[in-house]
């Protein structure tokens, strides 16, 4: 079986959907299987020509080899993937799946602050849908986002699975008998911009190292740092995903930060799915998905309000309790085994594959 996929993330930068395919993509499951997708440069910046140029040459790949491949797979966003997978579909009879990381219409609006009345946004969204309505599967990073889909998308797409797969079995297997250090150290993980609201926490982690001078952020990945001046609070740029697993083990806790709007309640951010499989306790805030995951297996604490003292005073509190943060991290390491694993979701991956015509 021949599988392409259609991406712009760079699996070289990103934390998202993409590095998360590629890890079903490597399990043994897939051994057998003819997998394709464009190479990407180890560029840390985002730059529009680069992607532009990467889906032209995605769509020549496709009429190229129209009769050998056997199955498109599409990583949102719709904007910019939508029109190449409709016309594979439409013209050249190749079916396609969607893997959805966010719905990306509400996220362009809460991100450039323009209304759902707007022009744009009803652009964005209408290319959201046509996507989904045409798909043969729609694979999901997160329940939540079921709420995003048109109402009516039962009658035209057979299925829709969530999977949540971020690490191998034999990572997990490695960080049960690891104790993550009690050091205060905390690290931020991924991009930091609007969307996130990294202000707030930045805030929390003032008033927190006011209290207690031990406690320190570690910012790893790219944003707006220059507002910032505490020395406990340090910034390290971006950092090649294979060092991402050994950094982890530095730390007591993993900071996750997005910004409170009922538009991202769906969300479950990829880094904090990432520190619960290295066993790592999660702090910081999120929508009513994230907050759940967390309050119900016990894994760590996420504010649904805002509240720099409260949440100082909790954040205090937690990284000053080593009998807490053990207990943490036990839990997030038996959710990581029932629930992350690359290759229980690659296994279920791997039925939708072989399941489409």
């Amino acid at each position: 079986m021949n599988i392409f996929i259609l991406t712009i993330h760079n699996p070289n930068i990103s934390l998202g959907p993409t590095v998360r395919l590629q890890g079903f993509l490597n399990s043994e499951e897939f051994q057998n299987l003819n997998i394709y997708m464009l190479p990407f440069r180890r560029d840390k910046r985002f730059i529009k020509f680069n992607t532009i140029k990467n889906l032209i040459k995605s769509l020549y790949y496709i009429i190229k080899n129209r009769k050998k491949i056997d199955l498109i797979h599409v990583v949102t966003p719709p904007s910019y993937t939508a029109p190449i997978a409709k016309f594979a579909k439409k013209f050249l009879k190749i079916p396609y799946i969607v893997d959805i990381g966010d719905p990306y219409a509400e996220n362009m609006a809460e991100l450039h602050n323009y209304s759902k009345n707007s022009l744009r946004f009803k652009i964005l969204k209408k290319l959201d849908n046509s996507l989904y309505k045409k798909a043969d599967h729609l694979v999901l990073s997160s329940d939540g986002l079921t709420k995003y889909l048109p109402k009516n998308i039962s009658k035209n797409v057979p299925q829709t699975t969530i999977l949540t797969g971020i690490c191998s079995e034999k990572d997990i297997s490695i960080q049960e008998n690891y104790k993550h250090p009690i050091n205060k150290r905390c690290l931020f993980l991924g991009q930091y911009g609007p969307l996130q609201n990294f202000e707030y926490i930045l805030e929390v982690f003032n008033v927190a190292i006011k209290k207690d001078k031990e406690i320190t952020l570690d910012v790893i990945g790219v944003g707006d740092n220059k507002n910032c001046k505490n020395k406990n609070i340090k910034f390290f740029g971006l950092i090649p995903q294979e060092q991402i697993p050994a950094k982890i083990k530095e730390y007591s806790c993993g900071i996750v930060s997005l910004k409170l709007s009922p538009n991202l309640d769906y969300a479950v951010p990829t880094k904090l799915l990432n520190y619960l499989s290295f066993g790592l306790p999660v702090f910081g805030t999120g929508g009513e998905s994230s907050r759940k995951l967390i309050k119900n297996n016990k894994t760590g604490y996420i504010s649904t309000k805002y509240d720099v003292e409260k949440d100082a005073e909790i954040l205090i509190e937690l990284l000053n309790d080593s009998k807490k943060l053990e207990d943490l991290s036990k839990n997030a390491i038996n959710f990581a085994k029932k629930h992350l694993t690359f290759e229980s979701a690659g296994r279920q991956l791997l039925e939708i594959y072989k399941s489409l015509p």
